[in-house]
C-alpha cells in the first residue's frame, strides 16, 4: 500500500469536524514560499536585542530590594 492510499484512508475515516481541524492545522503548510519570507521577515523587524545580563548584579539588586540587605 503507498503512503497516498494510507492517508487518504485515514483521511476517510476523519469525520467532518476532524478535516475542518487537520485542514485549519496542515492547510497552512503549502503555502506560497514567498509568504514564509514575507511572514519571516516580520519576525525578523520585531526582534529586540537583549542586553546581556549580569547575574551577580540582578541578585544582587533582587536581595537588596526584596531583603533591605
Amino acid at each position: 500500500m503507498s503512503t497516498r492510499e494510507i492517508a487518504a484512508g485515514i483521511l476517510d475515516r476523519l469525520s467532518e469536524e476532524q478535516l475542518e481541524g487537520f485542514i485549519a492545522l496542515f492547510g497552512g503548510a503549502a503555502h506560497d514560499p514567498s509568504d514564509r519570507e514575507a511572514a519571516f521577515e516580520r519576525l525578523e523587524k520585531m526582534r529586540k536585542r537583549i542586553p546581556d545580563l549580569d547575574e551577580k548584579k540582578e541578585l544582587s539588586e533582587y536581595r537588596q530590594e526584596k531583603y533591605g540587605a
